[in-house]
């Protein structure tokens, strides 16, 4: 029996463990980042992508939390009760034959009102740039794998995203395989519009899974 905790799993263990393989090439990850990316950055966006150039060598991991990633995320009306909902710091626990695992998830968007159902998006870690001593991929597997277990149709694509810093990326695991973006520097105009197009196109998939209008912009 392997008892671990989510942030000591690196890639490779859950891809040895689980049986997931990565590709170059995984459609559902080059449709979700296969957006337009026609309007400029807002002022509010363009506010913080300026305030996190000059800060992220400076910044701990709560304030570029606080200063960057909560109201970056807060921007998207990503909270939409009674429909959905963001939850931060959720305990979540992995029991297998073989494998216990038990991590807290940084940030997500699932159905459920005071407990996590049915997660649709996840984001995990945000560690700053001077201080990344573990696998953030790994971390951000281990908990799809949990979830994907827990799911009616495993073959089902998740959507997630890791940050370290200023870099952004966005993962899909589908079954036994899974994709990783290239990375979004989020203090680039260019990557961050294309970040904020992708982020819209995670809202619209929610909205299309539940049966629910896509709210204007």
């Amino acid at each position: 029996m392997i008892k671990r905790p989510f942030e000591q799993w690196l890639c490779e263990d859950v891809e040895i463990e689980f049986g997931i393989n990565q590709v170059n090439n995984l459609p559902s990850l080059t449709q979700w980042l296969g957006v337009k990316t026609e309007a400029p950055l807002t002022e509010f966006t363009e506010n913080l992508r300026s305030s996190l150039a000059d800060n992220v060598n400076y910044w701990n991991e709560d304030e570029l939390k606080m200063l960057f990633i909560a109201p970056f995320l807060i921007s998207f009306g990503f909270n939409n009760p009674p429909n959905y909902r963001v939850f931060t710091q959720r305990m979540m626990t992995l029991q297998t034959a073989t494998v216990e695992a038990t991590g807290r998830i940084e940030w997500l968007i699932a159905l459920g009102k005071q407990t996590p159902k049915r997660p649709f998006f996840f984001l995990q870690e945000y560690k700053p740039e001077r201080n990344t001593g573990n696998d953030p991929l790994g971390q951000l597997l281990i908990a799809m794998v949990d979830v994907q277990l827990l799911n009616e149709d495993p073959k089902k694509p998740l959507y997630g995203c890791y940050v370290v810093g200023r870099l952004w990326f966005f993962v899909v695991l589908e079954d036994k395989t899974y994709g990783v973006s290239r990375a979004y520097d989020a203090t680039q105009t260019d990557d961050l519009t294309t970040m904020v197009e992708i982020l819209y196109q995670t809202k619209a998939y929610i909205h299309q899974e539940l049966g629910l209008p896509l709210l204007k912009r």
